[in-house]
């Protein structure tokens, strides 16, 4: 990662998401200052985010905005629907 500082987090997924994706439980590693939605672009989500895709912060709700750290485990919560 060209010198820069990595962090290591621990993505979850849930759903159809988790089927999608083939994983429920991965680590990734990013560079510092990482916010979740560049994260999720990385993963190759970022269209899942105007979806209605939540995350999650160590079990916190947050925005696409938050600042990941090392050993954070990021949520990704795809939207429920119901009959």
């Amino acid at each position: 990662m060209n010198g820069e500082k990595v962090l290591c987090v621990t993505v979850l997924t849930f759903g159809p998401l988790a089927e999608t994706l083939g994983w429920k439980r991965k680590e990734f590693e990013f560079t510092q200052n990482t916010r979740i939605g560049e994260a999720v672009a990385i993963l190759g989500l970022h269209s899942m985010q105007w979806k209605g895709l939540l995350f999650a912060v160590n079990g916190v709700q947050c925005s696409s905005e938050t600042t990941l750290q090392t050993g954070d485990e990021l949520a990704l919560l795809p939207p429920v629907s119901g009959g």
